[in-house]
C-alpha cells in the first residue's frame, strides 16, 4: 500500500528479504519546498527515519532490500483496485550505484532538514548558533555583528482561538515579511513558536536598527490569512556584539531587549542595555513567584464603587486584583498582569478572580446591604477572551453562587478586540447570548473605535481616565468625553466615567448626561471587608 504524496515527493520502499513486510520512507516537501520525513508501516522498529537522522547504507542490510524507489518527479494516479493513491512515472533502481545516488540525495535532504525549521524553511537554532559563532570570530577582527530578536505581539491569541493551522499559516506569512525586510546577507532563523532571530553581519547597532524598524513597519498592516483578517504587530530587540560575547550571551541579551520592547507596549524596537538583563532576571523570578502565588493563594481582590451620577446611588463595584507577594508588599496589577498574560497564567488567575468576585457579590446580596440591581464588573484579558471554555466557566460560576447574568459585567478593552474581528465578534456574541453584560473599557484609546460599536453587542462604554482628567481644563478632552457619552446613548448603551477625582469633573459629567462614575472622589479601591463595614453601617442607619 502506497501513501499519498505530493508530486515532488520521494518514496523509497523497504522490503524484508522474505517479502513479508514493506516499509515506505516518504520525503514530502513542506509549504516552502523543504523535505520532511515520514515512515509508514515500520517493521520491528528497524529502518526508522526521522527528521535530523541520517538515511545510510545500513538500511539495506541482510534483512532488508530496496524495492520500488520512486524519483522526485513521480506523479499520483488513482488505483483501480483500491482507494489509495499510487505513484507512477518514477525511476526504478536496478543497481547498487543508483541506490547509493538516491541515498546521497536523501542524506543531503536530511542534512538540510537538520539545520532548518520544518515549517518555514528558515535556519533553526543549530544553524543560527553556528553562524553566530562564525560571525563572532570575525568580530575579533573588527567586523561588527548585531543580533535581532523578534516576537509577535499576542500571537498566542491566534493559536488559542483560531487553532494551530491558522497559527502556522500566519507564521509562514510572518517569516516572509521578516525575510523581505532584511538584507540579502542576513541570516533569518526561527527557534520555535513565534520567536525569530536575524543575524546582521557587518552591521553595527545603527545599521541593524534600520533593519529592525523595517521589520516592525512590515507588521503594522493587517493581512488576510486563511480567511481571517489579522493584525499582529512585532516587537524587536537589538544587541550589538562585543569582544566578551558568546553565542548564548548574544541570544539571551537580544531576547531581553525584545521583552523590554514588549513590556513597553510592543510594536516597537528596543536596544539592549545592561538594565534589560537585570530586568529579565527579575521577570523570571516574578514568573516563578506568580506560579507559587496561585498555589499559595496570595492574590486578593479590591473593589472600587461605581455610583449613579444622577442621584448618587450605589450601582456596583469593579473588582481589581492585587498580589500580596511575600517580602514585596501589595503588588499592583500593571506589574504582573502582562507577565501573567504572556505565560498563560492569566487563565487560572482570571478564573479565580471571577469566582472570588461572584462569591463576594453573593455575600453582599445575602446580607441585604447592597441594592437589588447591584452588580460586579470584572476585567477580561485578550488571552481569556480567546479561551474556548470561558462561556461555560462563567455560566457554571453564576449557578454555583446563585446569581443571574445581570449581576456580572465583563469589561474588555478595545485593544483586546483587534486581533481578528470575526473571531472576537463570535466570542463576544457568545458571551452576550449567554446573558453577560459587556462593557468596552478605556474607550477611545484603541483602534477603530466607531467601527467596533457597529457590531459588538456591548451594553456599556467606559470613558478612559486620561480624557476625564482633562475634562475641565482641556477643550479637546471635554469634546471627546461629550462625544463618547453621546455615542453611547445613540447606540443604546450606558456610559461610565473612570478616574473622577474632583467635584468639577463630576458636575461636568452630570451636565453631559453621563450615567455612572468611579474614581478617588467617590471611593478608592478597598478590600471587601472595609466596604462591608461601611455599607453595613449605612444600612443600619436606614433601617433605624
Amino acid at each position: 500500500m502506497n501513501p499519498m504524496l505530493n508530486a515532488t515527493g520521494i518514496a523509497v520502499s523497504l522490503q524484508r528479504a522474505d517479502g513479508a513486510e514493506v516499509n515506505t520512507v516518504v520525503l514530502q516537501p513542506n509549504q516552502i519546498g523543504q523535505l520532511s520525513v515520514l515512515l509508514v508501516d515500520p517493521v520491528d522498529g528497524v529502518g526508522l527515519v526521522v527528521p535530523g537522522m541520517w538515511l545510510g547504507d545500513g538500511l539495506g542490510g541482510t534483512n532488508y532490500r530496496w524495492v520500488e524507489p520512486v524519483g522526485a518527479r513521480g506523479t499520483r494516479r488513482r488505483s483501480e483496485t483500491d482507494d489509495d493513491d499510487v505513484l507512477s512515472g518514477g525511476s526504478t533502481l536496478t543497481d547498487q550505484a543508483s541506490l547509493h545516488a538516491l541515498l546521497r540525495h536523501t542524506q543531503s535532504e536530511l542534512a538540510h532538514l537538520g539545520l532548518h525549521d520544518a515549517l518555514t524553511g528558515l535556519s533553526n537554532r543549530r544553524l543560527l548558533m553556528v553562524r553566530v559563532q562564525r560571525a563572532l570570530a570575525k568580530r575579533t577582527r573588527g567586523v561588527p555583528v548585531t543580533l535581532l530578536a523578534i516576537d509577535l505581539d499576542h500571537f498566542n491569541v491566534v493559536n488559542d482561538s483560531l487553532g494551530h493551522d491558522v497559527g502556522d499559516a500566519w507564521l509562514l506569512h510572518a517569516a516572509k515579511r521578516i525575510v523581505a525586510a532584511t538584507r540579502a546577507q542576513d541570516t533569518v532563523a526561527r527557534l520555535g513558536g513565534d520567536e525569530f532571530f536575524v543575524l546582521c553581519e557587518e552591521a553595527d547597532a545603527a545599521g541593524a536598527g534600520v533593519v529592525a524598524e523595517r521589520i516592525v513597519d512590515a507588521f503594522r498592516e493587517s493581512a488576510v490569512v486563511d480567511g481571517h483578517e489579522l493584525r499582529i504587530t512585532a516587537s524587536v530587540g537589538i544587541v550589538a556584539a562585543n569582544k566578551s560575547h558568546g553565542p548564548g550571551d548574544l541570544l539571551r541579551e537580544a531576547g531581553a531587549a525584545m521583552r523590554q520592547a514588549k513590556g513597553q507596549g510592543g510594536n516597537q524596537v528596543s536596544q539592549f542595555e545592561i538594565s534589560h538583563s537585570r530586568k529579565a532576571s527579575r521577570l523570571l523570578d516574578m514568573e516563578q513567584a506568580l506560579e507559587r502565588g496561585l498555589v499559595r493563594e496570595e492574590f486578593v481582590l479590591f473593589y472600587q464603587p461605581i455610583y449613579s451620577i444622577a442621584d448618587g446611588s450605589l450601582h456596583g463595584v469593579e473588582a481589581l486584583v492585587r498580589w500580596e507577594r511575600p517580602n514585596h508588599g501589595l503588588v499592583p496589577p500593571d506589574t504582573f498582569i502582562p507577565l501573567a498574560e504572556e505565560t498563560g497564567l492569566i487563565i487560572p488567575l482570571g478564573a479565580w478572580v471571577l469566582d472570588e468576585a461572584l462569591r463576594q457579590l453573593r455575600v453582599w446580596k445575602s446580607a441585604g446591604i447592597v441594592p437589588g440591581d447591584f452588580s460586579v464588573s470584572v476585567n477580561l484579558s485578550p488571552v481569556q477572551l480567546a479561551d474556548p471554555g470561558l462561556v461555560d466557566t462563567i455560566k457554571r460560576m453564576l449557578v454555583a453562587h446563585d446569581l443571574v447574568h445581570s449581576d456580572l459585567t465583563l469589561e474588555m478593552t478595545e485593544t483586546a478586540l483587534i486581533a481578528d474581528r470575526s473571531m472576537m465578534t463570535e466570542i463576544v456574541t457568545s458571551l452576550a447570548e449567554a446573558g453577560a453584560a459587556l462593557s468596552i473599557d478605556d474607550f477611545g484609546t484603541g483602534y477603530s473605535s466607531l467601527s467596533y460599536l457597529r457590531y459588538l453587542p456591548a451594553k456599556q462604554l467606559k470613558v478612559d481616565r486620561s480624557f476625564v482628567s482633562g475634562l475641565t481644563t482641556n477643550a479637546r478632552d471635554a469634546a471627546l468625553v461629550a462625544a463618547v457619552v453621546g455615542l453611547a446613548h445613540e447606540f443604546g448603551m450606558t456610559c461610565v466615567a473612570e478616574g473622577v477625582e474632583t467635584l468639577e469633573q463630576l458636575d461636568r459629567l452630570r451636565r453631559l448626561g453621563c450615567d455612572f462614575a468611579q474614581g478617588y472622589l467617590l471611593g478608592r479601591p478597598s478590600p471587601a471587608a472595609d466596604l462591608t463595614q461601611a455599607w453595613q453601617a449605612e444600612h443600619e442607619k436606614r433601617v433605624t
